[in-house]
């Protein structure tokens, strides 16, 4: 078969005149022919890898898309539990260290914020969309578990503050030391025996010889001994809650009561007597301060009393007339 010929039209020679072929023409088209191919070689295979995925591709795509619809999931869960230790935040500022008496938790430690513009950059080489739930998740959880912390260490510090009010409330000096009238109240008094007007530092229970005496509050024997003004007497020391009760012109001390001794509220300490500078048997109660100065016993009775058996005890600390120390 003979070759293909092309020929141009020569107008000075009016003839068509026969084209002789370049080689180095040929190949600068066969290298443009080359590319052109590669190229739409390319396009073509990067349209199939586009828009079509195979089987492992769909999996891990699907796959990716649930895990994300998971982390939403998450996200939301943990957004419910973060709102309710928040309540209980609230509930621990403005309740429980009211009631306790304990300082409240400063504000930019309640809000226990993650720091940094990016703290998990990590994230980074993943798509913007899963980079995005990635980080919201972390922070979220970050800031879950500092919150969680904070929220331990609060109920720490309370349970102790409670503790140390229940032993302090236990403590107070809260009850009548024995069963008896009021016959002497609590300010200056004209003494019986010393025959001058003094400072009367407590309340005087008409009680004969014999008559059980109570400790008022929990604490410890300071002494148990006697002395020439009060007689044989008992000192307990109520150190929590910053006390010293004292119970004088004893007959005799309970049994085996001892310095150095707990007793709890309402122990038996003694039995009333008539020792020491008094007249007519009686008890002579005291309330101190833990630097020995004295305070009204009436103050510490009111929490144990009914109203009106409380303003009968007053009425009868202010009208007494019958002094024995």
């Amino acid at each position: 078969m003979s070759e293909n010929k092309t020929y141009y039209f020569d107008e000075a020679t009016c003839s068509f005149v026969e084209v002789k072929k370049s080689r180095k023409r040929f190949y600068v088209q066969l290298a443009i022919a080359g590319a052109f191919a590669v190229v739409l070689a390319s396009v073509v295979t990067w349209g199939l890898d586009t828009v079509v995925k195979t089987p492992e591709e769909l999996a891990l795509l699907d796959e990716n898309q649930a895990l994300q619809r998971q982390l939403r999931s998450v996200n939301k869960r943990i957004d419910t539990v973060s709102d309710e230790l928040e309540k209980l935040q609230d509930m621990d500022q403005e309740f429980y260290r009211t009631l306790l008496n304990a300082e409240e938790t400063p504000e930019d430690v309640l809000q226990a914020g993650v720091g940094g513009s990016n703290p998990y950059p990590e994230f980074n080489r993943f798509s913007t969309s899963t980079s995005t739930i990635l980080s919201r998740t972390a922070s979220k959880i970050d800031q879950l578990e500092r919150q969680i912390l904070l929220q331990n260490e609060s109920y720490r510090e309370l349970t102790s503050l409670a503790e140390a009010h229940e032993v302090q409330l236990a403590e107070m000096p809260a009850i009548l030391p024995v069963n008896g009238h009021i016959t002497s109240g609590y300010g200056s008094r004209f003494h019986p025996v010393l025959k001058i007007r003094r400072q009367h530092p407590g309340l005087d229970f008409h009680a004969s010889v014999g008559t059980p005496v109570y400790a008022t509050g929990d604490g410890v024997i300071e002494d148990a001994t006697t002395g020439a003004g009060l007689g044989r007497y008992v000192k307990i020391e109520h150190a929590t809650a910053g006390y010293v009760t004292v119970y004088g012109h004893l007959s005799r001390h309970a049994p085996g009561l001892r310095k150095g001794k707990a007793v709890k509220r309402g122990d038996l300490i003694g039995y009333s007597g008539n020792t020491g500078l008094s007249e007519a048997p009686h008890l002579h109660y005291e309330v101190r301060d833990l630097q020995g100065n004295s305070m009204n016993p009436l103050y510490f009775l009111a929490p144990s009393m009914t109203p009106a058996a409380y303003e009968k005890l007053l009425k009868e600390a202010e009208s007494t007339t019958l002094l024995f120390d």
